[in-house]
Parts: C-alpha cells; structure tokens; sequence
C-alpha cells in the first residue's frame, strides 16, 4: 500500500512519544513493503506558515510543513491551522498531478496541523484512521489535566470552561467560557466522525471519547511498539552492592508526577537510592515554575540529578545505567513508551496505577503497581528493592514479555488499513 502518516512533528527536531512512534511505525511499514510518507508539522523559522520543505529519504520520504502558531486568535483557531489545511490540499493535489495517490491515511496528532486535514483528506478520497494518542481533540491542554492540578475522568463543560479560562484569560470570560467549550467539543465529535476507524493504545482511553459521545464500537486497541533491537542486547540491572540505581525518563511537567516521586525519595535514608531524571523542561501552558518546584524539595546528598533532554540514540546507554524505572504519572495517560522501553531493557517498572500506564504490566510480576499521587506507598516501594536486590533480579527475568516490537505493531495496522481500503462488505 502507499501511506500517508501525518503527525505533528518528526524526528530529530520534536521527538515527543507520538514523534518517536510515527518514525518507528514508519520504519516498520516500509521493511514489510509498503510505501511511506510522513507529513508533519516543523518550526522551520524564516520559512512562511504552510509552506513545504522538498520530501527528504526514499522509504519513508518526510515532508515538513511550517507552522509556528502565528495568528491564532481564538480557541478555535488553536485546531483550525488554515495554513496547514491548505498545505495538506497543495501536497495532496501535486500528488495527484504526477499521477499518485494514497491508499490511506493515518493521523496520529493534529496540534498545529488542523483538524481541517482531516476535511482535506475527505475530498481527495483517501480513507482516514486515526489514532488518539491522548485528548487533545477536546482538551486543549491535551492531557484532562486540570490547572489545579487534578486528573480529569470526563471532560464535563462546566469543568472544562473554569480550568480554560485560567489558561487562556485572553480568550474565555465569565461570559462565554461555556459556550465556547461547547463548541470545542462539537468541533471534536464532528472531528472524530471522520476517520473510518479510531484507533487507542489501551481500552482504558475509551471512555473519555465515551462521555464526549463518540460510540464505544468505533474504537481499536492497538498497542503501541517501540525499538526493542537495540534494547534487547543490554544486560540485566547489576545485582549491587551500592543504592539501588532509578531513572526517570520523559517531559518534567507536572502530570507526569515528577514531584511525587522526590517526594517519595525525601521519605528515604540517604545513599538508598539514587535518581537519574532525563528529559525536556518544558512551559507547561506558560507554568515555568516546575521544574524549580521540584528541585527546591531536595537536600543536601539525595542522590537526584538531573541531566537534561536526551536524543534517541542515547536510550539504551541510558536504561543500561538504571535499575529501576519509575513512572509516576497522575493523569489520565493512554500507554507509556517509556515504561514499555524499560521493559525491553530487562529493567522492572514502577508506575501509577492509572490510564493505560497499568496496562504495562502484572502487578509484582514485571514491577509495581502504586497508586498515583501516594508519595508514601512510593517510598515502601522503592525501598522494598533496594533493600532487596534479588527481587529486582526476579522482576528483571520476565520484564521482556510486555514489550513489542514495532514490526510486530506495525503488521496489525497494515491489516487494519487493508481492511478499511476494503470497505464494508456488500450485503
């Protein structure tokens, strides 16, 4: 088949879950034969807003698209990028004039590349599958993460418009905050209309789309696969003597439960542990106080350092000098590529039990499953295999069972996608 992979950035400029995802499954569908072309979303200073970089590789190729979210002046206009639309129309339509068309496409993210595409697509006549790797479509923070810092279960609009409002003062007022959250929410179900198939990495980011009103049926779970070649050649954790070595990897916000875990760590004796944190800070909805927050927990000697963002490459060299790591979200998250990246390392996990994270493995068989926000239960944890390395040992021997390849993802969706070109059957 010939497909098309749209995602809201690529690799090496944005290598986000979702980025990192769309480059493997990329990877993953041209071995088998297919051929592939991502269009993604890139800063591209100097260049005009839509404008296309010439496509770049043989199979996959990758097409950039500019858009810095100049211009927008609305909540509305944070999902209608006009000039990414019109971008998806001129690349779709050169394509046409050269005598090509996609058998199919598949959307993974649409912040900065316009719900519009999806319209886009519809009129060339190229099936659509989408899969939702979080809620942004109806949450403009992307996460159900409410300012106050609280998961959301359901995105009811009352809620929605007091948590907006306070992140985006400039656009909602007292007066008009519910009935723009109503739109935003009509604009995502008509949104999710579209897409032949809707596709999740767990069960568990159903009901969300549920509350919202998008039917249950038109879901599939498809679990997420990550690089495990490079990471199936490391070594075990070491068995000691010295603290038991945790990492953290992934973005330092405050819905990925830094906190909690330094928390957790400040609970213990010193020289127990040691905590190696690897990942961008970034503002999170204009907060640039995170990351200060954090550190201003610590003492003197708690064994916490931070190393800043890392590169992809640099991952198996990064789980190889861990024991442990720990995943300790309070959102509502939809799968967990690093959980699953330490698990085909051979490193046991320790992650909330909540959102998709749980998915990742059997409680007490592959690591643990701690309930999110509980600094305390963190700390009994963390101890309990520091202070018992022949546990971690144990963990560490079926820790390989819970992560797939992305060859092994990527053949699921090719038969999703030979499904859909397919059609329904003619009764």
């Amino acid at each position: 088949m010939s497909i098309l992979l749209v995602c809201h950035g690529m690799p090496p400029e944005s290598v986000g879950g979702v980025e990192q995802h769309v480059a493997g499954l990329a990877s993953a569908l041209a071995a088998s034969g297919h051929q592939v072309h991502v269009f993604a979303r890139a800063m591209l200073p100097g260049q005009a807003q839509g404008q296309r970089t010439a496509p770049t590789g043989n199979n996959p190729q990758v097409t950039r698209v500019a858009y810095r979210w100049e211009g927008v002046d609305s909540l509305a206009a944070m999902d209608r990028c006009t000039p990414m639309a019109e971008a998806m129309r001129s690349f779709l339509a050169d394509r046409a004039a050269a005598g090509e068309r996609f058998d199919i496409a598949h959307v993974h993210h649409l912040t900065g590349m316009s719900t519009d595409s999806l319209r886009v697509l519809d009129e060339a006549a190229v099936p659509v599958v989408m899969t939702r790797h979080d809620y942004w479509l109806f949450c403009p923070r992307g996460q159900m993460f409410h300012r106050r810092e609280e998961a959301c279960e359901t995105a009811t609009p009352a809620r929605c418009g007091e948590c907006l409002q306070q992140t985006f003062p400039w656009w909602l007022r007292d007066d008009n905050r519910l009935a723009l959250v109503q739109e935003l929410q009509r604009d995502a179900r008509a949104a999710l209309q579209r897409p032949r198939h809707l596709i999740v990495p767990s069960a568990r980011a159903i009901p969300p789309f549920e509350a919202l009103g998008v039917p249950r049926e038109r879901f599939r779970v498809v679990e997420n696969g990550v690089d495990t070649t490079a990471l199936a050649e490391l070594p075990p954790p070491a068995a000691g003597p010295g603290p038991l070595r945790l990492g953290y990897l992934g973005t330092l916000m405050p819905s990925k439960g830094l906190h909690i875990l330094l928390d957790a760590i400040q609970q213990l004796p010193q020289g127990l542990v040691t905590l190696d944190i690897h990942g961008n800070a970034v503002p999170y909805h204009g907060d640039q106080s995170y990351l200060t927050r954090c550190f201003q927990k610590l003492s003197p000697g708690s064994g916490v350092r931070y190393h800043g963002p890392y590169g992809l490459a640099e991952l198996p060299h990064l789980l190889q000098r861990i024991d442990v790591l720990a995943a300790p979200a309070i959102w509502q998250e939809a799968f967990g590529l690093t959980v699953r990246e330490a698990l085909a390392a051979a490193r046991p996990v320790l992650v909330s039990r909540i959102g998709g994270l749980q998915d990742s493995v059997q409680d007490g068989e592959q690591g643990y499953l701690l309930p999110p926000g509980d600094a305390t239960a963190w700390a009994i944890a963390i101890r309990r295999l520091a202070e018992n390395r022949g546990e971690v040992a144990r963990l560490s021997r079926s820790a390989r069972t819970r992560a797939r390849g992305f060859a092994a993802m990527a053949a699921e969706l090719a038969a999703i996608y030979a499904e859909t070109v397919r059609g329904p059957a003619i009764a």
